[in-house]
Formats: structure tokens, C-alpha cells, sequence
């Protein structure tokens, strides 16, 4: 007899696809299997309908000028920049989800491909199956690895509760002159309460059904039936079943800390009735919460994305929500993946997830087990870029708190007696993981960094209007540089290398080969807003003589990024090495500004050489230097040895026995590093 599994796949296999009639790439056939170290690569992330057009015959539902539409980027757009991101120097490339997605919903478009509808076929905005193989195998030829961006925490909004019994969906007042207590309400109501039906607030026990007199047992689940915008029940089958859902509504404790008895702040992370709102609701907006607690639902989810790998030919998975499914998914379904990976020549396949949220206690939980290889490091893009580098550089000791709680260590940074003697993020890799120098690395080395992504404004945005534009621009480049040079992989965001600076979503998804992207937001004398041509100075005289057009190869961030990349793949202490914090502060800003205030410097260890990075976050203009009270930094490295600045050939510094307490093979230095500036330190 026929499975579910496979009878979803024989849909995939038997497409008749967008752009005509062709046969798809046979299964697990022709699949590259090339071990790697996962550190030695820079991932650069794709929302694939806003990277490149490169097929028109897919253009409909488009609107260029609309922010939340469709604007027709495809796969075979993104196969034609390979040889950009190449010359930038991107060895792994990370798209955006490719199934089949509710068309619109609430007059957004699905163009961002996390509103599934049809987890066996591919969204038919991007291409076909032939199309999406041949984009990785254009990329694989050059080097490149692709990840592919997957979703299992929830679908599209396919279905509505039907709250009122009345067969359609509504958003609805209900009350009584305040003697029905509606939903989950723990006292009387207001005469009035509004319901939506699309989108209803959590219920612990579950969406519940109301008439004028009263509660009607559980709301019924209706799926849709509109062709029109794909809002039809979700496939594979069981997708279609009501028990595959949680049937909670939506998760309100972030906006409402109160319903979980939690202060106006927010709850921690860890309070029982704000992790089970997350794992078990539905995502505002109507994204339908899947009861991925069901073996028969876990079997499904495997069986798709499984599928995928062999169509793909991906070579990892970003995860999209992980703190939203209970950890015991992670650790049925991770170690599924890996083995079928593994089968078809993968010993190498990449899992990290994403779990939106600043507290290393969560992220590093999830690190845990026989699930993810890693997590998105939300914590150092919470405390660096939202902080410390649009900061004064006051007590740098916290960064390497940062790093404690991730690494371990066996002092207290800030020197206040907190203990960072267990490590919060797992030290032990997965069975069958990624392995690098001496076997499977732990998750505490394989974070991935980033400035910002498609959920975050960009880096730029949230720079103080105040600055001027030199000023952002050395922060953004520092901030990149240290992105290149600590410790994880490093994860850069289309568009960072043509310095687009947009806000929140959806600002911050603009369309790589737009001319208008690339034009600044300028007041005439008039007092008039309009848009205005970007320019640069492209031979370093000080005065901009290029305009900026669109996947520009010789403007300053790009040319700064390649040579980043090209300095990390250079040297294998920046890729593999170890991480050590060698020097930081513990003063405020005020009233003393000491010499070194701002400063923070950590040391990259390999067997093969040790390379020093100093980096200050000082913004008053004033170089800094690594010596204070008398003391100077300990390095890993003997006395005598001359150290050389990897991007500044003109400065060197020797190292000397004296000015510290260097234990055996260390000794002592004292660098000096301009105001938003960073030394690379190498022995020469």
C-alpha cells in the first residue's frame, strides 16, 4: 500500500512546473558529500525574491513598489550573481524557504516563503524543481555550499476557529453587560470583547467555542478553500487534520506579561506559562502552531524535509523558530536528518536555529542533547551591535561575560565574583555532526553571527542620526570586522556590502537590483523630501566620483568585506582557532576616562599560529591603548616576538617579558588603536 510519504513525494516528482513540462533531478542522485570544518565558511543569507529577477515567466502577483509584495526574485536570478558573492568571497550560501505558500494573507504576500501551504512542492514564484537544482549545482561547481531555510513550527494561515459557530470566519464583538467571562479571562468581562477568529488570543486549554449564553465547547477548525490565494488546506495530508494543530490561538505574553502573572518588563525566560505560550501557541499573525509533540506529525516533518535534501542537494538547514517547538522535536528530528544525510554521502550536514531571543540560558538550552548543531547568536547581536559599538565602549568586561557563558571561564571578567565555571551552550558535538581539528565540535563553536538579518533593522538604521556619515560607516566596518575575526561562523545579510541601512520589517527587505534601493533620502532647499543618487569615492582622494548602481563591486563596504573574508580564509587561527579575552575594562565612562577605556582585545589560538585582535569602541576620536594602572596586556605568545597589524602594514609592535604577569610562553604588549578601529596582530 501507497504511504503518505509517498504519496506526497509522487506529487513533487510528477509536476508538470512552472515554466513547462520538464523532468526534475532524480532523488539522491548526483548529491555532493565534501567533508568540511564548518568554521572555515562566511554564510551569506538570500530572501530570494528580493535578490535578483533572472526569470519573467514567473512574474505575476508583482509589485516593485509595493513593500509587501511579491517582486520577482527567483532561483535562476540568484544562479546568475553567483560570480558576485564569489568575488566578495561567500563559500556558503543560505536561501530562503522554497515550498508552496498561501499567497497573501491580511494584504501581505508570502514573498518571504514562511507562510507554508504545500510542504512537497515548490513555491512557483522562485521556479521549478529543475531550477532550484541547478542554482545548487552552479554553486556547488564554485565552492559554495547551500543551506536552505526550513520551517516546522507552524503553516499559513490555512484555517480560522470558528468561534461562533456560524460557518465563516469573523472578527466579532461578544458580551453580555459584563456577566460572560469570554475565552480564558480569569474575571468578568467588559460589556464588549473583540474576537478574531483568524487570530485569537491563547487559551491553555484550547480554542473554545462561545454563544451569547455562554461557552459551546471546543471551536470548531475550518480550513479554506480559496484557490485563488492558495489558502486551501496544507499537504501532505496530515497537515489537513485538525489534530496535527496545538489549537491554542495566538501567543500574547510577549505584549502582555500580566496573563502569566509576570511585572510590565516581561517574564524570564524560563517561567512555565511564557514557554508554554511559545511552544504551544500560534504565532501572531495566524501562523497555525503544529502539535509537533505527535510522533505521526514528527514522522511527516521528517519525511518532507528529508525528501528535500535529496532534491536540493543542501548541505544544511537554518531553522526558523526553534525556541517555538518543544527541545524533544529537536531531538527526534535532528538526529533523523543527520543519518539520512549521512546515507546519501552528507557527514557534514549543518543545523542551526533560530531562537529570537537575547538570554544565553534559552539559546544555549537548545544546544543541548542530539539536536541543533548550533543557534543563531542572538545574545552577542543583542549586546554588540544594539550596544556596545553604538555605545562609549563602558565596561568592555561585559563582552567578555558574553563569552563566559558561552565558553566557560574560570574568573569573573568584571572581576565581581559571578561564576562562569559552567558553560551554558553544549561543548560536546552531535553524534554524526560536523567535525573539524581533533573530532565533532561543540555548539559553543559553531554560533553564527551576524549584524542583522531579515527580522532585525539593519545595522545602519540603528545607528544615532547625530553621527556623521564617516562615522557610521567605521562602525559599520568595525562592527564587520570583528565579525570576520571572532570566533563561530560568520552570517552577512544581502545588501550589507551596498550599505543598506533599512528599519524593521519590511524595510529592511529591499530589492538588491533595484536602482532605487540604491538612492538616499535627501531635503531640498525647499524644505521638499526627495531621492537622491548615491556616490562614492572609488580611487581613495577623498571625493566621490562613481554613482552607486545596483550589485556594486568597487564601493568601500564591499572592497572592506572582500579583503575581511579573504584576511579569515588567510589565516586559520581566525577560522578554527580558540577564543580568549586578553584584555578589557571594568570603568564607566564617567567621570574618569582612563586610557584603554573602550578597549576590548581576545586572542585566536591555533596549533598553527596565534593571531591578537584589539578593537576599540571609543567614539571621541582619541586612540586607546592596552595599558592601564601600571600593566600592560599578556599574549600567548614568547617575548621578543614582533607582532605585525594583518591590515595596516605600517604598524608593529614586540612583545617584552616585563609590564605583566605572563605565565610560560606568554608576555607582554602594548598596542595603541584608534578611536572605531581594530588591530589584526600577527607574528611576522
Amino acid at each position: 500500500m501507497e504511504t503518505m510519504m509517498q504519496r506526497g513525494w509522487r506529487w513533487v516528482l510528477g509536476l508538470a512546473v512552472w515554466a513547462g513540462c520538464v523532468t526534475p533531478p532524480e532523488p539522491g542522485k548526483g548529491l555532493s558529500a565534501t567533508a568540511t570544518d564548518w568554521r572555515d565558511e562566511v554564510i551569506y543569507q538570500v530572501l530570494v525574491d528580493r535578490f535578483e529577477n533572472g526569470d519573467a515567466s514567473n512574474d505575476w502577483n508583482v509589485d516593485l513598489r509595493d513593500p509587501a509584495a511579491y517582486h520577482g526574485g527567483d532561483w535562476r536570478g540568484v544562479q546568475s550573481r553567483l560570480d558576485y558573492l564569489a568575488e566578495l568571497g561567500i563559500t556558503a550560501l543560505w536561501i530562503s524557504p522554497v515550498v508552496k505558500n498561501v499567497e497573501t494573507d491580511a494584504g501581505f504576500a508570502s514573498y518571504h516563503g514562511y507562510w507554508t501551504q504545500d510542504f512537497s512542492r515548490p513555491n512557483p514564484h522562485f521556479g521549478d524543481v529543475a531550477a532550484l537544482r541547478e542554482l545548487t549545482d552552479a554553486a556547488h561547481k564554485r565552492g559554495m555550499k547551500v543551506i536552505l531555510d526550513i520551517v516546522t513550527n507552524h503553516v499559513g494561515q490555512a484555517f480560522y476557529y470558528d468561534i461562533n459557530r456560524n460557518g465563516r470566519p469573523d472578527d466579532f464583538l461578544i458580551g453580555q453587560g459584563g456577566r460572560i467571562v469570554p475565552l480564558d479571562q480569569a474575571g468578568p468581562s467588559s460589556d464588549l470583547v473583540r474576537v478574531s477568529e483568524w487570530d485569537p488570543d491563547y487559551a491553555d486549554g484550547g480554542i473554545e467555542s462561545w454563544t451569547s449564553l455562554g461557552r459551546a465547547g471546543e471551536a470548531p477548525v475550518r480550513f479554506l478553500d480559496d484557490p485563488a490565494i492558495n489558502r486551501v488546506a496544507p499537504f501532505p495530508e496530515i497537515f489537513a487534520q485538525p489534530y496535527a494543530y496545538n489549537r491554542k490561538g495566538r501567543v500574547t505574553v510577549w505584549t502582555n506579561p500580566g496573563v502569566c502573572g509576570c511585572p510590565p518588563e516581561g517574564c524570564p525566560w524560563d517561567d512555565p506559562c511564557r514557554r508554554r505560550q511559545e511552544v504551544l501557541g500560534d504565532f501572531p499573525g495566524g501562523l497555525k502552531d503544529l502539535a509537533t509533540e505527535r510522533a505521526d506529525v514528527r514522522d511527516a516533518l521528517f519525511a518532507v524535509f528529508a525528501r528535500w535534501i535529496e532534491l536540493g542537494d543542501f548541505d544544511g538547514f537554518r531553522i526558523d523558530t526553534l525556541k517555538h517547538v518543544e527541545p524533544d522535536f529537536w531531538n527526534d528530528f535532528c538526529p533523523r536528518i543527520r543519518k539520512h544525510a549521512a546515507a546519501l554521502g552528507k557527514k557534514d550536514f549543518f543545523m542551526f536555529g533560530e531562537a529570537f531571543d537575547g538570554d544565553d540560558r534559552l539559546l544555549g538550552a537548545y544546544t543541548q542533547g542530539q539536536g541543533v548543531d548550533s543557534v543563531f547568536y542572538f545574545s552577542a547581536y543583542y549586546q554588540l551591535f544594539r550596544g556596545a559599538f553604538l555605545g562609549d565602549g563602558a565596561r568592555t568586561c561585559e563582552l567578555g561575560r558574553l563569552m563566559c557563558r558561552r565558553l566557560g571561564c574560570a574568573d569573573d571578567p568584571c572581576g565581581e565574583g559571578q561564576d562562569f565555571t559552567r558553560p551554558l551552550y553544549a561543548h560536546a558535538g552531535k553524534e554524526g555532526g560536523p567535525s573539524g581539528d581533533g573530532g565533532p565540535l561543540g555548539a559553543h563553536q559553531l554560533v553564527v553571527n551576524f549584524e542583522s538579518n531579515h527580522d532585525v533593522g539593519r545595522f545602519l538604521f540603528f545607528m544615532p542620526p547625530s553621527w556623521s556619515d564617516e562615522l557610521r560607516r567605521r562602525t559599520l566596518h568595525l562592527g564587520l570586522s570583528y565579525l570576520m575575526t571572532t570566533d563561530g561562523l560568520p552570517s552577512l545579510y544581502y545588501g550589507v556590502e551596498q550599505e543598506f541601512a533599512g528599519g524593521n520589517d519590511p524595510a529592511n527587505r529591499e530589492t538588491l537590483w533595484d536602482p532605487e534601493a540604491y538612492k538616499k533620502s535627501v531635503t531640498t532647499a525647499g524644505g521638499v523630501p526627495t531621492r537622491a543618487e548615491r556616490t562614492y569615492d572609488s580611487d581613495g582622494d577623498g571625493s566621490d566620483d562613481r554613482r552607486w548602481l545596483p550589485f556594486d563591486t568597487g564601493n568601500p563596504t564591499f572592497r572592506v568585506i572582500k579583503d575581511l573574508i579573504a584576511l579569515r580564509k588567510a589565516h586559520v587561527a581566525l577560522r578554527r582557532g580558540s577564543f580568549r579575552t586578553r584584555w578589557s575594562t571594568r570603568t564607566s565612562a564617567a567621570p574618569v576616562r582612563p586610557a584603554d577605556q573602550g578597549l576590548w582585545a581576545f586572542e585566536r589560538a591555533h596549533a598553527e599560529e596565534t593571531v591578537l585582535v584589539v578593537l576599540s569602541l571609543a567614539a571621541d576620536g582619541t586612540s586607546r591603548t592596552t595599558a592601564a594602572d601600571g600593566r600592560t596586556m599578556v599574549v600567548g605568545v614568547p617575548a621578543g616576538t614582533t607582532l605585525l597589524d594583518l591590515r595596516d602594514a605600517g604598524y608593529s609592535v614586540t612583545t617584552s617579558a616585563t609590564g605583566c604577569m605572563p605565565a610560560a610562553g606568554e608576555s607582554c604588549v602594548t598596542v595603541e588603536v584608534a578611536a572605531r578601529a581594530l588591530r589584526v596582530l600577527a607574528p611576522g
